[in-house]
């Protein structure tokens, strides 16, 4: 049951990266010694709701895989950006996934219209050789 259940989400997830979204995307090629590659973006859900989207594919099989840290800001003047809300894989458990290569969620948070956002992401990778991590600011909308 539970490789039927890693199928199904391996599936999704390469959906996920197959599908070509209608925002601003980023990817980067062999990021690391951990990291395979990884992606975030943001988009309107709805005209007072935002959505950070990202994915990561590991090297291998981690112990914990992920974003550890997301920030979302927001600027009026697309240069002074200040933080309005602040995910953490403690507070937001589906941000990190456990024995895993592969790892993608949605985050959401209210918007106010009238001002440019971006979101800053912190990838997390750890297995028993130690940690990575890589820091990314998405797109601004």
């Amino acid at each position: 049951m539970k490789r039927l259940v890693r199928i199904v989400c391996l599936i999704v997830v390469v959906s996920m990266f197959l599908a070509v979204p209608a925002v601003a995307e980023e990817q980067t090629e062999r990021a690391s010694n951990f990291f395979s590659s990884h992606k975030a973006y943001c988009y309107e859900k709805s005209s007072t709701e935002l959505a950070v989207f990202f994915s990561v594919i590991a090297v291998d099989t981690m112990d914990e895989l992920g974003a550890r840290l997301v920030k979302v800001q927001r600027s009026s003047n697309g240069s002074n950006w200040t933080t309005v809300k602040t995910f953490t894989k403690e507070s937001y458990p589906q941000m990190i996934d456990t024995d895993a290569f592969l790892h993608g969620t949605t985050l959401y948070c209210t918007k106010t219209s009238g001002y440019y956002y971006r979101a800053y992401v912190e990838f997390y990778a750890k297995n028993s050789t130690g940690t990575g991590e890589r820091y990314y600011y998405t797109a601004i909308i």
